[in-house]
């Protein structure tokens, strides 16, 4: 899941749809984050991160993140990428 400008597609919370563009791949702690942006259409982009997994076929697959200490350390790590 590496290059620049990569754009893919999320379900949001509310069940939308929306188009992403990876920003980085970060690994902490031995756990591979993606980075992402999404636009909403009126001046405003969500950062959000997601664990980078293998699938049954190798592939990279985003899965939520459900561990709150891995949810500090990746937002500690988000706040120091757009500060």
């Amino acid at each position: 899941m590496e290059g620049s400008n990569q754009k893919f597609q999320v379900q949001i919370e509310t069940g939308a749809i929306m188009e992403a563009e990876l920003i980085t791949v970060v690994e902490i702690d031995s756990k591979e984050y993606a980075v992402y942006s999404i636009d909403n259409q009126n001046g405003t982009v969500d950062i959000l991160a997601s664990y980078v997994e293998k699938d049954e076929e190798g592939y990279d697959k985003l899965v939520n993140i459900t561990d709150p200490e891995d949810k500090e350390k990746i937002s500690m790590f988000i706040k120091k990428l757009v500060s």
